[in-house]
């Protein structure tokens, strides 16, 4: 199957916060791309789910984003985490900037 990223992923734990409606959830990303980030939870939220995310970097800096659920993963057999693709959406200069130096 064809890889459809438009950025390349790395292997990334850092601390994250997904806020969507009444739910907050906390939780780690699995991996990180300047496109967006995947994060592991036993409740994903729908795709086209709008959501604001917070993720500390691995420099302890904070970054408030916004992003768009873009698909979801239940928990399966082969030991993979159940959670959620989220593309980031106007991601500034600056956040990118942050985000780069972690990549």
């Amino acid at each position: 199957m064809q890889d459809k990223r438009q950025h390349k992923r790395v292997s990334k734990r850092v601390k994250s916060q997904v806020e969507h409606s009444d739910m907050l959830t906390y939780s780690s990303t699995q991996d990180l791309s300047s496109g967006g980030l995947f994060i592991s939870t036993p409740d994903p939220v729908p795709p086209g789910s709008e959501v604001s995310l917070s993720i500390k970097l691995p420099d302890g800096e904070l970054l408030s984003l916004k992003g768009i659920v873009r698909w979801t993963k239940d928990e399966g057999r082969d030991d993979s985490k159940a959670g959620m693709g989220i593309e980031f959406v106007d991601l500034s200069e600056e956040d990118s900037k942050k985000l780069s130096k972690h990549l």
